[in-house]
């Protein structure tokens, strides 16, 4: 959902597009599960609280506050 939130809200994919490129990367897809949480998240569907932000600075200091994953993946880019 991390993931989701990020490229609908702040780099603006359409939301079809990370759903189809999980469809093809997840070994565990779940139709239902993988486009529920895609429509949820880009604000589709019944919710009347609309679109979901994950705010990336909370994410970043609840899942990695010494930025040892994004440390690797910038260095990765980097090196490539």
């Amino acid at each position: 959902q991390i993931v989701a939130s990020y490229l609908i809200n702040n780099l603006k994919v359409d939301y079809r597009l990370g759903a189809a490129y999980f469809e093809n990367a997840l070994i565990d897809y779940d139709v239902c599960n993988n486009q529920g949480n895609w429509l949820y998240l880009s604000g589709y569907g019944n919710d009347p609280r609309g679109r979901r932000v994950f705010n990336m600075q909370i994410q970043q200091q609840n899942y990695d506050p010494n930025k040892k994953y994004i440390n690797y993946w910038n260095n990765l880019k980097t090196s490539i």
